[in-house]
């Protein structure tokens, strides 16, 4: 330090003095006074460092604790049974979800479901004024509901016009611009229902064609449905189940086989049937308990290790030992989430313990497959209702009740708010009080360097007096030697 080196040039200067070094001297006077105070400092700082990190190992175990959840919110999520059809050009399988259960269905297609389909006049182009530029309405009836009337803009009489109007009036009916020529000069507007037999519409205008021909027999609409004539008649789908007749307004069909959705492509003949064949799944639901037992398990055991004082942990043992507040905060989070009644009880089923997952007396969770396998064998749907409410997708703020799954997340998402969270506001707090360690460290050492520098002035002051005292003293002896040969 420069002060040393000052020091080192007054005692070359002194050239003597008592002997002892005053630097070194002045240091450790110093450091007797700083150093208790910056070791209660720095351990200050240490157990700060480590609380947070305490609190980072306590939030990413309770944030997997709540990915753990999420895997059980949606119905589709727990679990993924197979479904295979022995004719997918008869009838295939688009989805399955876990209330499928294993087992053959036979399904016969004796008709499809259909769509009304009705065809417009003949236009010219796509741009042909229908009403000389004038505007004019379009009113779509269905066989049941209320009307729907689409207005048509003046200048916005074209068949382009009219089937952006129709589609943009959600009317109940779709709307095509069929160009039956190669050369572009033939178009015809195709409007398209729901299928479905009681799916029906008629069409009306202000136009001077008060059908726009949508229900004219020269335009091909020569199919009759109670006076109403169509291109084609809107029909219901129709299929054995099993041997048991079955009409739908659809060809997809959810409800017919449990937990499998089929889509009918096309019509058996002379008495064949397609095997749809369902092998149900029970593990993956199990699975994802083990996972989430043993997640909640290891959020005990961090919460025990990080509030022992006596912990071997070296890297968080103890962080939290002197704020047991938030031990305590997510230890009771954490057991009411696992241990609350769901909001959508099913069956007798209202919580975890229901389907073998229970708290041992040291507060850790276990798993009884044994009791696991047999509820999910006979009750797999009440399960899936009481952990996700049967649902998949939904929105967590439409005010609806979405299972125990969601219940234990809303719970648990208090404490990882990155705002108003329990570990984002010690994470803060502590944070603030490590910036007050780093400025009194630095406090401290401008006071120590200060007390240092007045040591050593001290010091240097008194190498002063010793040196001319040892100057008078051997001058002194100098005289008196002298004055005892004087007169020899």
């Amino acid at each position: 330090m420069a002060t040393d080196n000052i020091a080192s040039s007054v005692m070359q200067t002194l050239g003597g003095g008592s002997g002892i070094d005053i630097v070194k001297l002045a240091r450790d006077l110093t450091d007797v006074e700083k150093l208790p105070a910056e070791e209660k400092i720095s351990a200050s700082q240490e157990a700060a460092e480590a609380k947070i990190s305490g609190l980072a190992v306590l939030k990413f175990n309770v944030q997997s604790l709540i990915e753990r959840f999420e895997k059980l919110n949606d119905a589709s999520e727990l679990a993924t049974p197979t479904a295979t059809s022995s004719d997918t050009t008869k009838v295939s399988v688009t989805a399955t979800d876990g209330s499928a259960l294993s087992g053959i269905s036979d399904i016969s297609v004796t008709s499809l479901a259909a769509a009304q389909r009705n065809k417009s006049n003949q236009y010219s182009s796509k741009t042909q004024a229908l009403n000389g530029g004038s505007a004019f309405t379009v009113t779509i009836t269905p066989g049941t509901g209320s009307a729907t009337t689409v207005s048509i803009a003046a200048g916005n009489d074209t068949p382009q016009g009219l089937v952006s109007a129709i589609n943009a009036a959600d009317a109940g009916v779709n709307a095509t611009l069929l160009a039956e020529d190669s050369s572009g000069s033939n178009y015809r507007i195709i409007l398209t229902g729901a299928t479905g037999a009681s799916n029906t519409f008629v069409v009306s205008s202000t136009h001077s064609d008060a059908d726009l021909g949508f229900h004219d027999s020269g335009n091909g609409n020569s199919t009759d449905n109670s006076g109403t004539l169509s291109l084609q008649n809107p029909a219901d789908a129709s299929l054995t189940y099993n041997g048991i007749a079955v009409t739908r307004s659809t060809n997809r069909i959810s409800d017919v086989i449990n937990g499998v959705t089929l889509s009918l492509n096309a019509t058996h003949t002379g008495g064949a049937t397609t095997a749809i064949n369902v092998v149900s799944d029970r593990t993956t639901l199990k699975d994802s308990l083990k996972a989430l037992v043993a997640t909640y398990n290891d959020v005990q055991f961090a919460l025990t290790e990080i509030s022992d004082p006596d912990s071997e942990d070296e890297e968080v043992g103890g962080a939290l030992a002197r704020d047991l507040s938030v031990i305590r905060t997510v230890r009771d989070t954490i057991y009411n989430a696992v241990t609350q009644d769901s909001s959508t009880p099913s069956g007798g089923f209202t919580g975890l313990r229901d389907i073998g997952v229970t708290l041992t007396e040291y507060g850790e969770l276990k798993f009884s497959e044994t009791t696991y396998d047999a509820v999910a064998a006979t009750s797999f749907d009440d399960i899936s209702i009481m952990l996700s409410a049967g649902t998949n997708n939904q929105s967590r703020y439409d005010g609806q009740s979405q299972g125990l799954a969601v219940d234990a997340i809303v719970k648990m998402e208090v404490l990882t708010d990155s705002i108003d969270g329990i570990f984002a506001q010690r994470t803060e707090s502590t944070r603030k009080e490590l910036s007050s360690y780093s400025k009194e460290l630095l406090e401290l050492e401008t006071r120590m360097e200060a007390l240092y520098e007045r040591y050593l002035a001290q010091f240097t002051v008194m190498e002063t007096l010793v040196k001319q005292l040892n100057s008078t003293r051997e001058s002194l002896a100098d005289t008196w030697s002298n004055m005892g040969n004087f007169n020899k």
